[in-house]
């Protein structure tokens, strides 16, 4: 019998974001919804993405009615988005709900997968289970609701002890360590799939391009970033002409690295800001290494998996990380990784990978290689199609 399954979330694809003019939201968490979905089909696995489709309020009253799509083949049904706060909030309530409703007759095993325990799924939450659906969460960072302070902190928690006890199907985790933030058992880890590669640019003798991404503030390692670019063109080191650093995303970083890429030297900065997936994916295409600095002493080092890494692994690039989360039990050796978080411990990595680019370039091929044999679509949708239907308990 076939299984379906319906994933509760606020992914978005880019002509949605464009329409309803959202700028909140997060690529990264998207493409990895999408990617998940088309994984499961190969499993056999019926998804449909029910997206809340919404964002910050722009206070404007426009309004978006409900609509279905296809996202890379994989049904999207988003919900109504009202740029007023609180009718916003009342049809993020009603959404899931009604898509669970609907597809009650459905034939099939049915699980609802919610991403992250959040006060709008509630509703849907109960109703799934009252419709004897298996239900799943999907916690993907440590930013737990126990952490929220006074009255949003009571709902929140509120929230959570509620998807502890009605997920029946228990939990997948962005890693390891959010098994302590979680009562649901069992549990297992997704950290993304990739997609084919398409080969990277030559490893040449003079030229070299870093890419960074996402969310470009203090507490993903921007400024470290901006702080050994001005170093280095401060120094001026032979090594670093031809370094050229790309930037995409967006965050509170982003005004000093457009200051940068304003002025002469190398490395070079070019900020390209938030991007489409298609020139996201060309970006990729033409780098050679990706940055993933998210200090290892911030409160989330543990608990928050950048699951870019598995991204850019796979598209060919080499990784230069710092150690957190479940990085290096992925990766190894076959990473470099930053354990001096400084300007002058960012600007030796970036020597080194410099100076070395024919080990360099064997590390990179190293991790491509492995991230294709452990998160290949086939591999991945195999592993949760068993884990999101034959486990109910």
């Amino acid at each position: 019998m076939v299984g379906r399954l319906l994933v509760v979330c606020n992914a978005l694809d880019d002509r949605t974001r464009l329409e309803r003019g959202i700028t909140t939201d997060s690529p990264a968490a998207s493409r990895k919804v999408f990617m998940m979905c088309r994984a499961l089909r190969l499993a056999g696995i019926r998804p449909t993405v029910l997206s809340l489709g919404r964002g910050r309020h722009d206070g404007s009253g426009r309004r978006f009615r409900a609509r279905v799509r296809r996202v890379q083949g994989v049904p999207v049904l988003y919900g109504a988005f009202w740029h007023r706060a609180a009718l916003s909030q009342l049809l993020s309530l009603l959404a899931p709900a009604l898509a669970l409703w609907r597809a009650r007759r459905l034939p099939g095993q049915k699980t609802a997968l919610f991403y992250n325990c959040l006060p709008a799924y509630v509703p849907g939450l109960v109703l799934a289970r009252l419709l004897r659906w298996r239900t799943v969460l999907d916690l993907e960072d440590g930013a737990v609701p126990a952490t929220a302070p006074g009255g949003s902190g009571r709902v929140l928690r509120w929230t959570r002890r509620l998807f502890d006890r009605l997920c029946t199907g228990g939990a997948l985790l962005a890693c390891q360590a959010l098994e302590e933030a979680t009562a649901l058992r069992p549990t297992t880890c997704c950290y993304g799939t990739v997609e084919p590669c398409a080969g990277k640019p030559p490893w040449t003798a003079h030229g070299l391009t870093v890419l960074i991404g996402g969310t470009i503030a203090p507490e993903t390692g921007a400024d470290l970033l901006i702080d050994a670019i001005a170093m280095l063109r401060l120094r001026r080191p032979a090594w670093a002409e031809g370094l050229a650093i790309q930037v995409t995303g967006s965050g509170t970083s982003i005004g000093p690295l457009r200051q940068l890429a304003a002025e002469p030297g190398w490395p070079a900065v070019t900020v390209h800001g938030r991007t489409t997936d298609a020139v996201y994916r060309a970006i990729v295409a033409s780098s050679h290494v990706g940055l993933a600095l998210k200090p290892r002493s911030g409160p989330l080092a543990r608990t928050t998996f950048p699951s870019k890494v598995i991204e850019l692994a796979g598209a060919g690039l080499l990784l230069l990380t710092t150690d957190i989360s479940d990085v290096r039990l992925i990766f190894g050796p076959a990473a470099v990784y930053l354990d001096d978080e400084t300007a002058a411990g960012l600007a030796d990595r970036l020597q080194w990978i410099c100076e070395h680019r024919q080990e360099a370039q064997a590390l990179a091929a190293r991790a491509a290689r492995d991230v294709h044999e452990h998160f290949a679509p086939e591999v991945v949708g195999r592993s949760l199609a068993t884990f999101l239907f034959a486990h109910a308990r």
